[in-house]
């Protein structure tokens, strides 16, 4: 009978135990399910946050549609010294931009000047809303007066493309001004007695004035790249990108103590594509004309500077025997090599019987 009661007791606390364990499990349960970090959880809360996330090859945040968290540029009041944006990757034409009656069409790194970004997007042909150029042709309808201020340079720059019994480079910097990469060119285009067409972003004019004025001084071609480069904000809608190049446009007259126009345009990342259209038409309704390149020494191609001798190679597989060359480079910072690369690129282009000028509306 003793032996019977001893063994009731027992079961009974074995029962008792089990019980309190199965009470401890579900409690730790229950911790996970509200606590995610509990238990030793390493996975960050930023992951949790669908619009942005860690890039881990740049060590930077990113919000899902590229844009930098926090991005130099992204506060155009910023005061913090500029750095270059992420690489932007050109888009170039596989032969000479055949334009069409109707504009029926990517959106790459700044400050350090605003920054510039780049991935890859796929090569296309350069759009425009025009005939194929010709060297000889006629403004559209033959009058002057008839044809809005912006059609009649988009004409104008169409002709860029191709010339008759002629080779004509035009080279082309975007995403400055910057001292350390700007002022060694302009040296070099002196020494050489050659006119470029520069592309600069109104935060690094406001980083760097003096040496947007000693481009325009030196009578260089001076173009418009909208004020701030930042993707989210210029490509919002064809509105913002046109307040943009007015923005740019004020800011380089201030700058430069003038009151002519500015109306060469460049889109950042080119003008290339059907999802452009609208921006590409509302450009030249505001009276503006717009350049995209058909050839570029491909600095601009990777996250990794590439040596001055990659660049020249570059250039070469993309000069095509084209009789107009729009040549893409960059004096932002970080293209030092784009600075070495200079005095090669333009004996190579000599060589080829290529001769220099200024765009027109530069």
């Amino acid at each position: 009978m003793k032996r019977f009661e001893l063994r009731k007791e027992r079961q009974e606390q074995n029962r008792q135990n089990l019980m309190t364990t199965v009470k401890i499990i579900i409690l730790v349960l229950l911790l996970n399910i509200v606590f995610p970090f509990y238990g030793g959880a390493t996975t960050s809360a930023l992951e949790g946050l669908d619009f942005i996330h860690y890039q881990e090859d740049i060590g930077k945040l990113v919000f899902v549609d590229g844009q930098e968290v926090p991005s130099a540029n992204v506060d155009h009041l910023s005061t913090v010294e500029p750095t270059e944006a992420p690489v932007q990757v050109t888009p170039l034409p596989t032969e000479m931009p055949v334009p069409t009656a109707e504009p029926t069409v990517k959106p790459v790194t700044t400050p350090t000047p605003p920054p510039v970004t780049t991935t890859t997007p796929s090569i296309a042909p350069s759009p425009s809303p025009f005939p194929s150029p010709d060297a000889t042709q006629e403004p559209a309808n033959g009058k002057d007066d008839d044809v809005p201020a912006g059609l009649l340079l988009q004409e104008l720059l169409a002709k860029a493309y191709k010339h008759e019994d002629d080779k004509v480079a035009y080279l082309t910097f975007d995403d400055g001004p910057y001292p350390t990469n700007t002022y060694p060119i302009l040296d070099i285009l002196k020494g050489e007695n050659i006119k470029a067409t520069f592309f600069p972003i109104g935060t690094s004019i406001e980083y760097y004035p003096e040496v947007i004025k000693r481009v325009y001084d030196e009578g260089h071609g001076i173009g418009n790249h909208t004020y701030s480069h930042v993707f989210k904000d210029i490509y919002a809608s064809p509105e913002s990108f046109v307040k943009e190049l007015f923005m740019n446009e004020e800011l380089l007259q201030s700058t430069l103590n003038t009151d002519r126009l500015f109306r060469l345009a460049r889109f950042p990342g080119g003008s290339f594509g059907d999802k452009m259209a609208s921006f590409r038409e509302a450009v030249n309704e505001a009276g503006f004309g717009y350049i995209d390149w058909n050839s570029l020494n491909g600095d601009a191609e990777s996250v990794k500077s590439k040596s001055a001798e990659e660049l020249l190679e570059r250039l070469k597989e993309t000069v095509y025997g084209q009789s107009g060359l729009v040549v893409l480079m960059h004096d932002a910072p970080n293209k030092e090599t784009t600075v070495e690369a200079l005095p090669s690129i333009i004996e190579f282009l000599r060589s080829e019987g290529y001769r220099f000028d200024l765009l027109p509306g530069s």
